[in-house]
């Protein structure tokens, strides 16, 4: 009997799409802030200061500028 677990995985996508800023750019790689803080070199360029989709270390598209709130829960 299979796994339905397994299963259930084998149709999730493995990497996730992150909304991030851009910090800097050199032409064909960008260093970019996600939400959480944390920076990373992606492949691609854009406008610094402007936001991004990425996805597998890849600028997919430009995203829009939106409010954010961090909510805490206690």
């Amino acid at each position: 009997m299979p796994n339905v677990w397994t299963q259930f995985e084998s149709l999730l996508e493995k990497d996730s799409t992150q909304i991030a800023t851009i910090i800097s750019t050199d032409g064909t790689e960008s260093t970019v802030e996600l939400l959480s803080g944390d920076r990373l070199k992606v492949i691609g360029t854009g406008t610094p200061g402007g936001n991004v989709y990425i996805k597998g270390g890849e600028i997919k598209q430009s995203a829009p500028t939106l409010p954010q709130h961090n909510m805490i829960l206690y």
